[in-house]
């Protein structure tokens, strides 16, 4: 797909459903006022639930996109779009891609980093095996007599 074409969807999907700027931004199971600027009947009688049921943006746009019917407790549903399209879009039209190419070239840089360290040289470490044969049990036996 398109940048043009996922766009669209999304548009899509926000009009079918009636989803308003106010669903966007309010929280889950919270009446809301799709409408605060109409003075012809009192906010009560305008008010509704918010048409989302994921908490979060990422969950929301899993409600827009998901393939058939939104479960919330499926962790990353089928969506009508790819992750490679999705990526573009996101890279094409929702970041600062200065700021990204920064993160990611600091991110291979310590990767790279971490792949060329020099392995430390391990000190002599103290022998702390134990020899079972050489331990004696009979304290075991003094104490439940004693105990007793």
């Amino acid at each position: 797909m398109t940048d043009e074409q996922i766009e669209q969807l999304i548009w899509d999907e926000v009009k079918k459903r009636d989803i308003t700027f106010h669903d966007m931004i309010g929280l889950v199971n919270e009446n809301i006022d799709p409408n605060p600027q109409d003075k012809t009947m009192p906010s009560n009688k305008r008010a509704r639930i918010n048409r989302f049921s994921g908490a979060f943006g990422s969950e929301r746009m899993q409600e827009l996109l998901c393939v058939g019917k939104y479960c919330p407790y499926s962790y990353l549903p089928p969506l009508k779009v790819s992750l490679q399209d999705l990526f573009r879009f996101w890279w094409n039209r929702c970041v600062e891609q200065d700021l990204v190419i920064e993160e990611i070239l600091d991110d291979i840089f310590s990767y790279f980093n971490e792949l060329m360290r020099p392995t430390e040289k391990k000190e002599k470490e103290m022998d702390r095996t134990l020899d079972f044969t050489q331990v004696q049990v009979s304290f075991f036996s003094r104490d439940l007599d004693q105990a007793a």
